[in-house]
């Protein structure tokens, strides 16, 4: 019966092996779709908030442990409020360019870490059926100071990801280097965890 079951546990290792090893000068092409889990550090009532996050990665490995990847997603941060019994919620959405190494400690199973930039396409609140846009806001209401969302941010993103017949699942925390404002005396962060499905062509 043992001896079955090692038969049964090397076949599904060489098939896992077969299904998720890489070569060197292999360079995969992977669609990505997946969810943002956002808030904002240093916002007593600011929650987490849930939103779609897409986009392409593309990953170049230099041998069967190694690689590196650089990508595009756009998502969609923010937190969400509840000020008196009325919810709102700060949409900032960005444009994402992840730059990660990654180390594949069994095959398919791999350690990533790296700089993530990226930069802002829109901000707005949504409160009941209104939306406004976050940029006028701030011109309107801090007239006479520099106050304004930061164009660029910047985080570390680190992470983990499996493949399995090159559907790859991803999940990646960033600590944020950057503030989301400027011009003011805060420490106002983005917060994220970002968690996709992929397929590698």
């Amino acid at each position: 019966m043992r001896k079955y079951l090692l038969m049964a546990f090397a076949a599904m290792m060489s098939t896992v092996s077969i299904n998720a090893q890489h070569e060197e000068g292999d360079i995969t092409i992977q669609p990505r779709v997946g969810i943002t889990l956002s808030n904002l550090s240093g916002i007593d009532d600011a929650k987490m908030k849930v939103n779609i996050a897409y986009g392409v990665e593309f990953e170049r490995f230099f041998n069967d442990e190694f690689s590196l990847s650089c990508g595009l997603l756009f998502t969609d941060q923010g937190a969400k409020f509840n000020s008196g019994g009325v919810e709102s919620s700060l949409k900032l959405y960005y444009a994402v360019f992840p730059l990660t190494a990654n180390y594949y400690v069994l095959p398919g199973l791999a350690l990533k870490g790296g700089l993530q930039p990226a930069y802002k396409v829109k901000a707005r609140m949504e409160e009941g059926g209104s939306k406004i846009d976050l940029d006028s806001a701030l011109e309107l209401i801090f007239r006479d100071d520099d106050v304004k969302l930061n164009s660029f941010d910047l985080s570390i993103p680190v992470g983990l990801s499996y493949e399995y017949n090159r559907v790859t699942l991803d999940a990646r925390y960033n600590f944020f280097i950057t503030k989301v404002f400027s011009g003011i005396n805060d420490n106002v962060r983005n917060q994220m965890i970002t968690i996709t499905l992929g397929y590698k062509f």
